[in-house]
């Protein structure tokens, strides 16, 4: 709980609402005379562990001593809590009420949390359409408009790509969508709001989780207003942008704050009970969101092994400290099981994994209290599961070499996989590309993580906190999409720092930790010091509030795009165009959303990952047109498009397809719409006419047409070689009137829609 030479009224009577057991205890050290020793006592070793790490009793060169004696008096007769019966007492630990002032502070800082996530709305909602930003969330609008339309479905009955991946996601966003409403627009509407409510519900959780770790409402406030202005979390949580990832926000912050509760605690009883179903739900909701949400389990068990070195290295039985962990986790893993045999619910790989968390948990705290009963030091119990880590992970890979080589694909898939897509880079790999995604959160968070790291031995209420940071610093620095994860626990640590420097500056007082007494309501600012305040986060979170907008822009849908991928909607309604006639072969990022207001088949990217980059970079447009031909209808060029010469993107992108000096011109590519600066080309796959005519042998023979694509006029330029007979053919795929040498022809859109011959008359 504190330092060894600082204990607090409200540490001691805390103590004592939690054990009431050791208050005899407590009496027994205060009339011993000092210095004593543990033999002058009558107390167990356990009882006596529990003392000194509370802070209650310290060491001193000749024995032990009582920290403060009007202190521990203080708390013995009711003082912490203004009254003398346990139920005040126990009110010191959970009053997390909110007085007028705190409230208006705290939906002031929320409020300004969410004006960041909304940023993105007339991006969002244009010309009466829900255009939801980057690529994925299209994935989760069309499960979610699936489940609308399809009969008979049920949670039970989840199409397998739904159930092995984010069925609970997809599931909870379904249901909503059918309780207001049920039809595609409401769909459009739950998505881009989700995202919202989620960082809303996020900042309240973490203030909860501030407030009972930091006894400092103040600092709960600064979590919740650094929280708002960290980029990493607001463009994944900010309207529009429906990714899976803003569904595991909530859920990891309420695992955290049961975790922490029930650290506290220290007992079975029916007070941890609501934190016990806390951790379940939290856990339960973790797993079954995402297929790679056990990766974020592990901090709970890197804070079972520290709660349990902890609980032996003071003489506490280790039992009685995780039995409401226990019992959170216990039903963590029921739930889940029943999720995966009952509803058919991910993998039996995923779905095991808080049961393994659960039976781990288990042998680390019987491990623990056999280490205990048997009088050995925690440095054996610590040496113990390093040994069982080694030799089970080395049973597992030798005697079960099939479920080890999943676990290690799954890791792999989930967390090491590469590639170019943002999420999966490094969050250190670009040199200021951490600092663009957290702004100075991370550089104040950091220095309070480590204060935490050594703290969390004489309060391990920091422990869980500082498992939590560090597993997922580690995987936001792995891979950059887990920084929305890192974010909350980043911002609890800045809004402690934030507080520290105010106090440092003379602008506010020190943070409770540091104080040494709880801080429950906030002080009116003088204008001076409400000034000061603000320079002081415009020099922590400034950069933050500059980058967010930047940010929450990088992934909303350019206009140009919507434009074109309207555009390509009316003209596949207009002309019947059906699935895959009308089907966008583009860049893979913005892939998703041309077919979902196309053809609506956003289900996935795949083809146009594996394919459309090697497409534009090849040299050959006729191949190509026989893989794409019957597979798409639409190929869409855009300024991400590589445009080098010699290459197909190139030819298309800027010469609509027309010969250049490095290659022949495309014949099956016909140009159908550009935007009025020229930035997304539409092209339609054509069979395309054949031109026939005769000339001088052994010549070369050029046929060129003017085309209208868009607001543009531009020019297609064919050649063809006559053979030793006299006679060319050329293929072309425009329409409309061809100079041919000193001739013209004329090729009607049915030739080029069915590759008909045409012939060119001699002159």
């Amino acid at each position: 709980m504190t330092d060894s030479n600082m204990v607090t009224v409200r540490d001691v009577a805390a103590l004592i609402a939690e054990r009431p057991e050791l208050e005899p205890c407590i009496r027994e050290v205060l009339a011993a005379e000092e210095p004593f020793s543990f033999d002058d006592l009558s107390l167990d070793s356990g009882q006596f562990g529990e003392l000194v790490a509370a802070g209650v009793v310290t060491e001193v060169d000749a024995g032990y001593r009582v920290v403060d004696d009007t202190v521990v008096r203080q708390a013995l007769d009711g003082d912490a809590a203004g009254g003398t019966d346990a139920t005040a007492r126990r009110r010191v630990t959970v009053d997390i009420s909110l007085d007028r002032r705190v409230a208006v502070a705290l939906a002031g800082v929320l409020a300004v949390l969410v004006a960041f996530r909304v940023v993105s709305f007339p991006s969002v909602f244009r010309d009466g359409a829900v255009v939801l930003s980057g690529n994925d969330p299209y994935y989760y609008r069309y499960w979610v408009e699936q489940l609308l339309t399809a009969s008979g479905v049920s949670p039970g009955s989840l199409p397998a790509e739904v159930a092995r991946g984010e069925p609970l996601t997809v599931v909870t966003l379904w249901l909503v969508t059918e309780l207001v409403g049920g039809t595609r627009a409401a769909a459009g509407h739950v998505l881009a709001w989700y995202p919202v409510v989620s960082a809303l519900v996020t900042g309240v959780l973490t203030y909860v989780l501030t407030v009972r770790v930091t006894d400092d409402r103040r600092v709960g406030l600064a979590a919740v207003l650094l929280l708002a202005v960290v980029p990493g979390h607001a463009f994944r949580t900010s309207l529009g942008f429906a990714d899976h990832h803003a569904f595991d926000y909530p859920w990891l912050v309420l695992t955290a704050l049961a975790l922490v509760t029930l650290v506290e605690r220290r007992e079975l009883s029916r007070r941890a009970a609501v934190p016990a179903l806390g951790l379940a739900v939290g856990v339960t909701g973790t797993t079954l969101a995402w297929e790679a949400g056990p990766l974020l389990l592990a901090p709970i068990g890197l804070s079972a092994v520290g709660v349990t070195l902890l609980a032996v290295h003071d003489g506490r039985q280790p039992f009685r400290e995780m039995a409401g962990v226990l019992a959170g986790l216990g039903v963590a893993a029921a739930l889940v099981w029943v999720a995966h045999t009952a509803l058919g619910w991910h993998t039996a790989l995923v779905a095991a994994a808080p049961t393994v968390l659960f039976g781990g948990t288990v042998a680390v705290v019987a491990v623990g209290g056999a280490v205990r009963r048997a009088g050995r030091s925690w440095r054996v119990l610590l040496a113990s599961y390093l040994v069982a880590g080694v030799g089970g992970s080395l049973t597992v890979a030798v005697g079960a070499p099939a479920y080890w080589n999943q676990i290690v694909a799954a890791v792999g898939d989930d967390l090491l996989r590469g590639g170019n897509i943002a999420g999966t880079q490094t969050l250190f790999g670009d040199s200021f590309g951490w600092l663009l995604l957290f702004g100075f959160v991370l550089v104040l968070a950091l220095p309070y993580v480590v204060w935490a790291t050594s703290r969390a031995r004489a309060d391990t209420r920091w422990l869980p906190l500082v498992a939590y940071s560090w597993v997922l610093l580690v995987l936001a620095a792995t891979q950059v999409r887990f920084v929305g994860e890192f974010a909350a626990f980043a911002a609890l640590f800045a809004g402690l720092g934030f507080v520290h420097l105010a106090e440092r500056v003379d602008i506010a007082r020190s943070p409770a930790p540091f104080l040494g007494e709880r801080v429950r309501s906030i002080e009116r600012p003088s204008a001076q010091q409400l000034g000061a305040l603000v320079v002081l986060f415009l020099l922590i979170g400034g950069l933050g509030m500059v980058q967010v907008p930047v940010k929450v822009s990088q992934v909303t849908i350019p206009n140009g795009q919507h434009e074109t991928a309207t555009w390509m909607g009316d003209y596949a309604e207009e002309h019947g165009l059906d699935y895959p006639d009308n089907y966008v072969f583009s860049q893979w990022g913005a892939n998703r959303h041309y077919n979902y207001f196309v053809s609506g088949e956003s289900r996935s990217y795949a083809y146009a990952q594996s394919n459309y980059g090697d497409f534009v970079g090849a040299g050959n447009a006729t191949a190509w047109y026989e893989q794409l031909h019957g597979r798409a209808g639409f190929v869409v060029t855009a300024p991400t498009t590589p445009t080098g010469t010699g290459t197909v993107g190139g030819q298309l992108h800027r010469a609509y397809g027309s010969r250049t000096d490095q290659l022949p011109a495309t014949e099956h590519y016909r140009a159908v719409y550009e935007t009025a600066d020229g930035r997304y080309k539409v092209f339609r796959l054509v069979p395309g006419a054949v031109l026939t005519g005769t000339g001088p042998p052994g010549t070369t023979v050029t046929l060129g047409t003017t085309v209208d694509v868009g607001d543009s006029t531009v020019e297609y330029t064919q050649q063809a070689r006559t053979t030793s007979d006299g006679t060319f053919t050329a293929r072309v795929p425009y329409p409309g009137q061809y100079t041919v040498g000193n001739r013209t022809v004329r090729v009607p859109q049915s030739a080029v829609a069915n590759g008909r011959t045409v012939s060119v008359a001699q002159s």
